[in-house]
This record gives C-alpha cells, structure tokens and sequence, in this order.
C-alpha cells in the first residue's frame, strides 16, 4: 500500500503544481480552451494518446479482450481509430482554416445561431458530463482497490483531483502534463503486458484457456462485431477533444501530422496491448461471476509486486485524468463559447470568458460527479454516449461540409429525428432484429434531404459548402488572439492576408 500511496501522492503533486502555474499565467479563453493556437507537433502527438488511453483503453478494453478476445479489438479501438484519421486527413485543413473552436460553432455559423444550440447541449449532456463521469468512476474504483476507501467516498476524492486540476490550468496545463502521463501510461501498459503474458505461461497457457473465437478478429459472430464497429466508430468525427487539438496546434502542418501521428500510435499500436492482457487473464482469473471491468484491476493486484504495481496504478490514474480534464474541457468550450457567447454576450472580453470557462469545468465537474453515483458499466455508458451522438450529429456534420442546399430546417429535423428514432427503435425492443442505429441513420438522412429540400435558406445562413467554400467567421472575440499573431478584429478586416497565410502554412511550417 505504501508503495501505491507513494507513486500516486507524487503524481498528483506534480500535477498541480502544473496546474498552479498555468492558473497564474493564462490569461483568456483562448489559452484556456485551446491554448492559443501555439502547441507543438511532439505535444501534440502525446495528448493525443493520452486523451485515447483513458478509461476506455485501460479498463473498458481489458475487459473487452477477456470476454471476446481479439474481436474485441475490431468492435472498439480499430474504427474509432479508422475514423479519427478520417477527420484529421480530410478535414483538419478545412476546419482549422474557419478559425472557429467546436462543432456547434461550425453549425452556428453555417445556419445561424440557432443551429448550434442542439449540438451544444448535446455535447455537453449526452458526451462531455457522462464520459467525465466514467473517469471518475474508475478512480473511485482504483482507490476502492488499492486502499480499500470505501467506493462512495474514492468518487469523490476522484472528482477533486480531476475538476480541481482542471479548472487551475484548463488546456495549456492539460496539454503539458498529457504529455507526461502518455510516457508513464505506455510504460506502465507495456510492463502490465509482459507481466500478465509471462504469469500466464505464454501463448503455450492461454490458447487452451481461452475461447477458440478469441483468435478469431471478427468473434464467434462477425456481424455483431461489424454493427458494434459501425455504432462506436463515426462518432469519431465530430469527436470534440479532437477538435480542440486541431485547433490548438501551432500550424496545419501540426494540426495535421501532430495529430495523426497520435492516433495512429494510441489506435493502432496502444490500444492492442489491454486486449492481449485481458485475453491473458483469462487462464487465471475465473469465469464464472467476473465482470470484464473489474478484469483490470484483478490483474494488477494478483501478478505484480506493489513497486512494480504502483507504476501501473500511476499509469491508470494518468489515463484516467488525462480523460476526465479533456472531456471536461470540451464540455467548458460548449458552454462557454457555443452558449454563453453566442447567445447571451457576444461582446464578452476574453478576461470575462475566462471567468465564465472556470465556472463551465465547475457545471460540468459537478454534474459529472452526480452521474457518477448512477453508473454501474464503463463501456456500456461510453457506447450509449457515443452512439447517440453519432446518430444526431455525423449526418449534419457532414452536409455542412459538402452540402450547400443544407438549410437550417434540415439539419436541426435531422438531429432531433435521428436521435428520437435511434432511442425509440432501442426501446422497442430492436423490431426484426436490426441494430438501432440503422433507423437512426436513414431517418436522420431522410429528414436532413426533406427537410433542406423543402425549405428555403434562412436569411442569417451562409450558404457555402466548406469543403468548397471554407467559411467566413460572421463576428468577432474581442482581444482573440489567432494563429496569424493578428489580434482577431484585425484579422477579420484582412480576409486576403489570413487566406494568404492559411495557404502557406504547410510550406512554412
């Protein structure tokens, strides 16, 4: 115990120690959200990975290899990984060329402020409070393990550390300690790794242990695993804290390769290795009565001696915190930028929205700390968040880039009807056996093509494509600063320098 006391108490020390400094020296929203447009390829990459390795790839895709093995894999870690590199390769250029913050954002300026609201709330409801709450959870549950802290009580000590840290620094800090927590996660799951494949016997062990479909990359039933891989993966598009780390990049030339090369390593390389462990596990831990998220933890006290095992606890406390101050953060972006902003005082200074930033993480820290008292199963919270999120927004998503006879009216029927029809299809029960999200995509995509067909373009909607067209920031930040080094209101006035600039960026680097 002592040893997990140690290796944790100096981490959160440092990380706040972080936090402070950060707390003193960031002086707007811009810092604080998306750290001012000025963040390295090589930082860049490493909060990308930490931001992936979160509960999800620790404990979720532990237990998803123990109870389907290598199918495991292809159901969570492979598509989501598939389709953020489809936004960073296709999009990232375009999107960081608006200079605008967040999905809503780009609806509200294509549509009119309106449009935004729905994918506002929906971000912060239905992603940013639940998947903050999921981190939470999972260090109640680390400090339930280690010291035996009652569960109740390890949520709430899990809540300070996230929320406090993140409010102190907001990204810059984020960003600095991800970097960090990314060496000691890729250690700690490498180690965790080894450890768990030698205790099992190796491959000699486990093969007769485990399942014979565990071998099998598309599981005893390969069409599950593909509506599985279909339902988690084009959530990944609209994926806010990829967003955010597009933006926050100091180039396109970074926001590009920062940014794929950190997906491709936390997708492709990182998330491998909890599959094999919780495969692994599978020759030592009993079947009978274990649930796949509590796999991780049996693993980590029953194989490794404290000094080594209290690595691995930093480890998880780093993916843990990693994820919570992220997704918090792109909760904060929404409330403050998406709603405060926009609809209530469109003349706040950056000083103001600092302020308002600050109290956002604690709205959504607080709200995430309740919903942390309700859940009972990581990956099913996480998939239901990002189902429902794909359902209503990847559609209209991708109309604002491609689709200039996109109106208002289609896209906000879009949203509404493909999230109600995907809810209400599920709780019918799933009629002939289809998977919820086939009706959530063709009603979404049936009410996005009526309802822009047959409508009109509302006044306040520019009406471009942008991949065509890009699209024009319609007002400005007060004392924003952008990644010209112009402050913002200076920017906007010289549409040719910036257009000059973005072209250039990839040259000059």
């Amino acid at each position: 115990m002592i040893w997990y006391a140690f290796y944790i108490a100096l981490f959160i020390v440092v990380m706040f120690g972080i936090g402070l400094y950060h707390f003193k020296h960031t002086k707007g929203a811009d810092d604080y959200l998306i750290a001012g447009w000025n963040v390295g390829a090589i930082k860049i990459t490493l909060t990308v990975i930490a931001t992936w390795a979160g509960a999800s790839i620790f404990i979720g895709s532990v237990g998803l290899g123990y109870e389907f093995g290598l199918s495991g894999y292809m159901r969570f870690a492979l598509p989501g990984a598939f389709f953020s590199l489809l936004l960073i390769l296709l999009f990232a250029k375009k999107l960081r060329r608006t200079k605008l913050y967040t999905v809503p954002d780009i609806f509200d300026e294509r549509f009119g402020k309106p449009a935004g609201v729905i994918p506002a709330i929906l971000s912060v409801c239905l992603y940013a409070a639940p998947v903050t709450a999921m981190q939470i959870v999972a260090l109640g549950a680390l400090f339930n393990v280690l010291f035996g802290m009652p569960l109740g009580w390890g949520v709430l000590l899990g809540w300070a550390i996230v929320y406090g840290y993140t409010m102190l620094g907001g990204l810059p800090s984020v960003i600095i300690t991800d970097s960090i927590q990314t060496v000691v996660l890729v250690v700690g799951l490498v180690i965790m790794g080894v450890a768990t494949w030698v205790y099992a016997g190796g491959m000699a062990e486990i093969a007769p242990a485990i399942p014979g479909t565990h071998l099998n990359p598309a599981g005893a039933d390969p069409s599950a695993t593909l509506i599985f891989a279909l339902t988690i993966g084009p959530f990944y598009l609209i994926w806010q804290s990829s967003w955010q780390r597009i933006y926050a990049a100091r180039t396109e030339r970074v926001a590009l390769w920062g940014n794929a090369v950190g997906i491709a390593l936390a997708g492709f390389v990182i998330s491998v290795i909890p599959i094999f462990i919780g495969m692994a596990a599978r020759s030592f831990v009993p079947g009978d009565n274990v649930r796949p998220d509590s796999v991780f933890y049996i693993v980590l006290q029953d194989i490794l001696p404290p000094y080594v095992g209290g690595i691995l606890a930093m480890a998880l406390m780093a993916a843990l915190v990693s994820g919570g101050d992220s997704f918090l953060l792109q909760g904060t972006a929404n409330l403050t930028r998406d709603l405060y902003q926009r609809h209530l005082r469109p003349d706040a200074s950056q000083e103001k929205l600092l302020k308002m930033s600050r109290w956002g993480v604690t709205v959504i820290g607080l709200a995430a700390l309740l919903i942390a008292f309700f859940i009972t199963d990581i990956v099913g919270i996480y998939t239901y968040t990002l189902k429902w999120s794909a359902v209503a927004l990847v559609l209209p998503f991708l109309a604002v880039m491609f689709w200039r006879r996109a109106t208002r009216f289609g896209v906000i029927t879009s949203m509404i009807a493909g999230l109600t029809a995907t809810i209400g299809w599920e709780l019918a029960g799933n009629p002939f056996g289809i998977t919820e999200i086939l009706p959530g995509y063709l009603v979404g995509a049936a009410a996005l093509l009526l309802g822009s067909l047959l409508t009109k373009h509302a006044a306040s909607e520019q009406v471009k494509a942008i991949w065509y067209d890009g699209l024009q920031r319609q007002y400005t930040l007060p004392g924003a600063r952008t990644e010209t080094g112009l402050p913002e209101a200076q920017e906007t006035q010289l549409p040719e320098r910036i257009d000059a600039v973005a072209a250039d960026e990839p040259k000059s680097g």
